[in-house]
C-alpha cells in the first residue's frame, strides 16, 4: 500500500514539472492573491512568503480553544514551503482543564499551473503537495484523533472575477497510533464584494472517521465565511463551522478567526 502510494505521489510531481515548465514567466509573475481570498480551512495553491494564526472557538460542551500558527515561504516561481506550527489547545474551562500542544508539519509545494489574464480577471491555478505530521507529545485524550502521517495533495484555484473557487484534495498515511488513514476534499466558492471584503462558503468531507464499531465512516463541515482586506499585506476572516459525523444526527459548532500578514 504505501510503495503504490508513493509511486502515485512521485507520477503527479513529474506531471507537474513537466507543466511547469511550459508556463511563461509573465504568467508565473501574476499575483492572484489580490483577486482570489484564502478560505479559512483551504491551503492556498499559489506560493507567497506569509504568516497566519488559526484560532477555533469550540461550541460544544467541552468546549476548547484552538491556536494554530502557520508560515508559509516562496523559494522560487515554482517551489513554497509550509510550516505548521505546534497548535495549542485548551478545553474549558481554560485555565483548570486539560491543555496540549498538538503537533508540528512542514510541507513542499510543487506549482505546476499558473496562468492569467487579468484583463478578462481569470486565473487558473494548481498545485502539488507533500507534508509530513509529527507529534512529539501526544496527549490525546485532549487532542483526539490526531497522530504521525504524511500526506500528500493536489491544490487548485480558478478565477472569474469578481467570482473563485478554490479547493483541495488528497490522501493521508498514518504512521502508528492516534490517526488514521484515508482520503479527503475540501472546496469553496467565494465572490469579492469590493476591493476589501469577500465572502464563500467552504465545504469538506473525508473518510478518516472511525465508527464506535471499528467500521470507517464519514465526516465533513460547512462553513460559510467573511473576510477583509484591513490593508494591502493585512487579512482578516470569520467563520461559522457546523461539523457532521456519520455517528451523530446532530452538528457540532465552532467559531474560526483567521490572520494572514504578506511579508
Amino acid at each position: 500500500m504505501c510503495n503504490r502510494y508513493f509511486r502515485v505521489i512521485f507520477l503527479f510531481t513529474l506531471i507537474g514539472l513537466g507543466w511547469a515548465q511550459q508556463a511563461s514567466a509573465q504568467e508565473w509573475n501574476c499575483d492572484v492573491d489580490d483577486y482570489i481570498t484564502k478560505a479559512i480551512g483551504i491551503e492556498e495553491p499559489w506560493l507567497e512568503n506569509a504568516g497566519y494564526l488559526f484560532s477555533q472557538v469550540t461550541n460544544a460542551q467541552p468546549g476548547s480553544l484552538t491556536l494554530a500558527p502557520e508560515v508559509e515561504a516562496k523559494l522560487n516561481d515554482h517551489v513554497g514551503m509550509e510550516l505548521d506550527l505546534p497548535t495549542y489547545t485548551a478545553n474549558t474551562p481554560i485555565g483548570s482543564a486539560p491543555a496540549t500542544f498538538g503537533p508540528a508539519a512542514a510541507g513542499l509545494k510543487l506549482a505546476t499551473l499558473h496562468t492569467c489574464n487579468m484583463g478578462r480577471g481569470m486565473a487558473t491555478l494548481l498545485t502539488f503537495e507533500i507534508e509530513g505530521q509529527y507529534w512529539a507529545d501526544p496527549r490525546r485524550s485532549v487532542l483526539p484523533g490526531q497522530g504521525n502521517a504524511v500526506s500528500a495533495q493536489v491544490m487548485w484555484a480558478q478565477l472569474w472575477y469578481p467570482w473563485f473557487t478554490q479547493g483541495e484534495a488528497g490522501y493521508t498515511q498514518r504512521i502508528g497510533l492516534g490517526i488514521s488513514s484515508g482520503w479527503f476534499v475540501n472546496t469553496s466558492l467565494g465572490r469579492s464584494i469590493s476591493t476589501a471584503y469577500a465572502a464563500q462558503l467552504e465545504v469538506e468531507v473525508d473518510n478518516q472517521l472511525i465508527l464506535d464499531d471499528g467500521r470507517r465512516g464519514m465526516e465533513g463541515s460547512v462553513m460559510p465565511q467573511v473576510a477583509y482586506h484591513v490593508t494591502p499585506v493585512w487579512l482578516l476572516a470569520v467563520g461559522e463551522q457546523a461539523s457532521f459525523q456519520q455517528s451523530s444526527s446532530q452538528p457540532k459548532w465552532s467559531t474560526w478567526v483567521m490572520a494572514e500578514r504578506d511579508f
